[in-house]
């Protein structure tokens, strides 16, 4: 059963009760021979045998007197007939015929209204979809939500956002667990009409009930970084108490969202927390991410600590090499040396200059000249490290030739 019809089933139901009541009404009186043909086509259509509906009422409304009771209710009949096969152009052609001839009972035409306005914003007409559906509203004493939710969609397409907030904030307050879909136009709407603050609230709430959604993330940092740092920490750590941290995945979400709004040491106590607590996953990625977040933070000592047991699970040497360079900023010459040598066993391609032009340096810095010139000469070698090679190997030669004529003094 197509959506549709799922939706106009109600309205069927409407249509029939009306057919039963035309029987004995002075009112709304329908000939024998339009209410046996009616209650035939629907027999035909309870069982999906909607062509042959079709054909039933085209013969029927021929035979019927223009303007008629009969011409209506056929003309509504036949239009159910064609919107259950999707054909949509066509039930919107006899629905508007039907209403125009105002021999219906109301109760009829209003729900005929609800369904015409909704078939002419599922063609795109939404303008007119939109003005039928407020006709709707103007004497619906109830309206539910997905009423609201529907002329929320059609204000959307007119770029009413005003008119798109207030309908889905009906919509969901009074719903218990409104679908996933709602939300979404709710945050868009907000996002139109730069409502941040709302879409923040809107979209953590999401959060909370879908963590596992990426673009609810990236939606939430792109609405944080509109507003200043000290705001965004403090809604991070609010939506953060309100999240199950102890699923790995959203923790490191919230840990990836702290980095974006560049929070890198609140990124990692998160993640040293959650790695402590087994809660997150002590492997290459996830240690790498801490050690980046640290290095952020301008902790290198904490760094250091991390990259030692990256390290030792990294085949491809880059851990080394970063571990050294980290080392040779903290200025331990002697363990950067060992880093970058360990890295040397390991790195392929271009890196390898780096780690030979590093290995070199910490050579320098521990007074080994003659081993630091063999690594920079390795090191001129390769092109991207070419000109600082060069630079270094002039300073050394030049401050051996000093050595070695003072020493000749």
């Amino acid at each position: 059963m197509s959506n549709w019809q799922s939706i106009t089933l109600l309205t069927l139901l409407m249509f029939f009760n009306t057919l039963t009541m035309a029987k004995s009404s002075n009112q709304y009186s329908l000939t024998n021979e339009t209410y046996k043909a009616l209650v035939s086509a629907q027999e035909l259509m309870s069982k999906e045998k909607y062509s042959r509906a079709e054909v039933e009422l085209l013969a029927l409304l021929n035979k019927t007197n223009a303007g008629s009771y009969d011409e209506a209710m056929v003309q509504q009949m036949l239009g159910y007939a064609y919107s259950s096969q999707e054909r949509y152009q066509k039930a919107i052609t006899e629905f508007e015929q039907a209403l125009s001839l105002i021999v219906l009972p109301e109760v009829v035409s209003h729900a005929l209204r609800y369904n015409l306005g909704q078939l002419l914003l599922i063609e795109e007409e939404h303008n007119k979809g939109v003005e039928m559906l407020e006709q709707w509203f103007e004497v619906e004493p109830s309206p539910s939500n997905d009423a609201h939710a529907l002329i929320a969609s059609g204000y959307y397409s007119l770029n009413n956002f005003k008119q798109t907030v207030m309908h889905m904030k009906i919509a969901i307050r009074n719903k218990e667990l409104a679908p996933e879909n709602w939300y979404q136009l709710l945050l868009a709407a907000h996002i139109e009409l730069k409502q941040y603050s709302a879409g923040i609230e809107l979209v953590e709430l999401m959060i909370v009930r879908y963590p596992h959604k990426d673009p609810y993330w990236q939606q939430l940092a792109f609405l944080y970084a509109q507003q200043n740092k000290e705001v965004s920490a403090l809604a991070a750590q609010v939506l953060a108490d309100r999240l199950e941290l102890s699923d790995g995945e959203v923790l490191l979400r919230v840990a990836s969202l702290y980095r974006y709004l560049d929070i890198p040491y609140k990124s990692a106590q998160l993640l040293e927390t959650g790695l402590q607590k087994s809660v997150v996953i002590d492997n290459q990625r996830n240690l790498s991410f801490l050690a980046n977040s640290w290095l952020a933070a301008r902790e290198r000592e904490k760094a250091v600590t991390v990259l030692k047991r990256l390290a030792e699970k990294d085949s491809s040497g880059e851990s080394d090499l970063k571990y050294g360079r980290v080392l040779f900023d903290l200025e331990q010459w002697q363990a950067s040396s060992e880093a970058f040598d360990k890295s040397l066993q390991k790195l392929k391609g271009t890196e390898r200059g780096t780690a030979i032009l590093m290995a070199g340096l910490a050579q320098f810095q521990l007074g080994q000249l003659k081993q630091a010139h063999f690594y920079l000469n390795k090191a001129k070698d390769y092109k991207s490290e070419e000109k600082q090679a060069l630079h270094w190997l002039n300073y050394l030669e030049l401050l051996i030739e000093s050595k070695s004529v003072a020493q000749r003094l």
